[in-house]
C-alpha cells in the first residue's frame, strides 16, 4: 500500500492546503505569457515531428522541442527540447526563438543564461513575433540580461500592442501608470488596460478594477470596478479574484447564480460550500460536481482541489496517477504548486508516470484540454 505523508487538510477545509500564486512583479513573470495561436501548437504525432524534424524541417524541429518541454506524447526534456529549439532557431523560426529565450531566462536552472535569453528574444522580435516584442521589452523594463532602458522598452512594448498582443498593452500601461519612461498619466494606462483586458488579459482587468475601485485618474465607480474584478477572477488572476472577493461579498444565491452563468471561481466557492455546509446542507457529490466543473475551465486551484481528492481516497476513488495529471494540470498554471505533482510523482513508478501522460496527454500542456483530464468517481456509500 502506498502511503503519502501529504497534509491533507479537506476533510475540514479545501482551501486550507491551497497555495495561491501572490507573486508580483518580475517574479510573475516566470509563468509563461506567450498566447498561443492555432498554428504554434503541435499539429503532428511525436512520431511525425521526429522524422520530420531529423530531415531538417524547422516546423517539426520547433514542435518536437515543444513535446520535449511541456512532456506531450514524450518523457519532458528540456534537454532535448533546447536541442531542437536551437536547430529550428537557426533556422529562423520565431516560436523555437522565443521559446530558447523562455528557456534561458528561466530562473534557477542550468538552463539560465540571460543574455542568450536576450539575444534569441531579440531575433524572433525583429521578425515582427509579438511575443518575443513584448518579452524584450519586459527585459529592458528590468534590466533582465540587458541594461535597463525605459525608452527601448516602450518601444517593444508598442510594436507588440499593434499587434493587439494583450500582455504588452497591459505592460504598456504599466508603465503610463507608474511614469517609468514617460510622463504619468493615468488615463493613458486606463485605455492601454482596457484594451488588454478586452484581449482576454485578467491582469490587466484587475489593474482596471484598481483604477475604478479607488477613482485612479477615472471616476470612481464601485459596479464597474465589479465588473472588471468579475472578469479578472473568471480569468483565474489571484489579485482579481482576492479584489472581487472583497468587493462582493457574496452569497450562496449569488454565488449559485454566477456558478451556472460559467465563473470558474464562483464554481469553486461552491464546491466548498457544499463540502463544509457553509449556507446550504453538505453534499459531497454536488461539491465534486463543482470543483470538477471549476477545474475544467481551467481554475488552478480547483484542479489543485482534485488532486488532493484523488489522493485522500475519502470522497472519491483513489487513484495516484489521475491526482497527478491534475496537479501537473494546476502547476503549469501555478508554479507553487509544482511540489505536489513532485511529491506525488514519487509515489509512482516510471512506467505509471509515463503511461498518464500518455494516457491524458490532451489535457497536459501544451494542449491543456481539461475535459480530457481523468473525471472522479464518488465512493459508494
Amino acid at each position: 500500500m502506498k502511503k503519502l505523508l501529504f497534509s491533507l487538510c479537506i476533510v475540514v477545509w479545501l482551501s486550507a492546503c491551497t497555495t495561491i500564486n501572490k507573486d508580483k512583479g518580475v517574479a510573475a513573470r516566470w509563468q509563461k505569457e506567450v498566447v498561443f495561436n492555432n498554428d504554434e501548437k503541435p499539429t503532428v504525432s511525436f512520431k511525425e515531428a521526429s522524422v520530420g524534424a531529423r530531415k531538417g524541417n524547422a516546423s517539426y524541429q520547433s514542435q518536437l522541442g515543444q513535446m520535449y518541454e511541456y512532456g506531450s506524447e514524450v518523457e519532458q526534456d528540456y534537454d532535448k527540447a533546447e536541442y531542437w529549439y536551437l536547430k529550428a532557431a537557426k533556422q529562423g523560426n520565431t516560436f523555437a526563438q522565443d521559446s530558447l529565450g523562455w528557456i534561458y531566462q528561466y530562473p534557477n536552472s542550468k538552463f539560465h543564461k540571460l543574455i542568450e535569453s536576450t539575444y534569441w528574444y531579440r531575433q524572433a522580435a525583429e521578425q515582427g513575433y509579438a511575443p518575443s516584442q513584448d518579452s524584450l521589452g519586459f527585459a529592458y523594463m528590468h534590466g533582465i540580461g540587458i541594461k535597463k532602458d525605459y525608452k527601448k522598452a516602450i518601444s517593444w512594448y508598442t510594436k507588440a500592442s499593434d499587434q493587439n498582443y494583450a500582455p504588452a498593452q497591459r505592460n504598456l500601461g504599466r508603465l503610463y501608470e507608474k511614469g517609468h519612461g514617460v510622463k504619468k498619466d493615468y488615463v493613458i494606462a486606463a485605455n492601454w488596460y482596457r484594451k488588454a483586458a478586452e484581449n482576454g488579459d485578467g491582469r490587466a482587468a484587475n489593474y482596471l478594477g484598481i483604477m475604478y475601485r479607488d477613482g485612479i485618474g477615472i471616476q470612481q465607480d464601485r459596479q464597474l470596478a465589479l465588473e472588471w474584478f468579475k472578469k479578472s477572477s473568471d480569468k483565474n488572476d489571484y489579485e482579481g479574484t482576492q479584489n472581487f472577493n472583497s468587493l462582493s461579498q457574496l452569497s450562496f444565491a449569488q454565488y449559485s447564480a454566477l456558478a451556472m452563468s460559467g465563473n470558474a471561481h464562483a464554481q469553486r466557492e461552491l464546491c466548498h460550500m457544499y463540502f463544509n455546509g457553509h449556507e446550504v446542507e453538505v453534499d459531497y457529490e454536488r461539491a465534486v460536481m463543482w470543483c470538477t466543473k471549476s477545474a475544467i475551465l481551467g481554475y488552478a486551484e480547483a484542479q489543485e482541489d482534485l488532486s488532493r481528492m484523488f489522493l485522500g481516497g475519502s470522497i472519491i476513488k483513489q487513484n495516484y496517477q489521475s491526482a497527478y495529471i491534475w496537479a501537473i494540470a494546476a502547476s503549469a498554471q501555478n508554479r507553487k504548486l509544482e511540489s505536489l505533482a513532485t511529491s506525488i510523482s514519487k509515489e509512482l513508478t516510471d512506467q505509471e508516470l509515463l503511461e498518464a501522460k500518455d494516457r491524458y496527454s490532451f489535457c497536459l500542456p501544451p494542449y491543456s484540454k481539461y475535459q480530457k483530464c481523468p473525471k472522479p468517481e464518488l465512493l459508494d456509500e
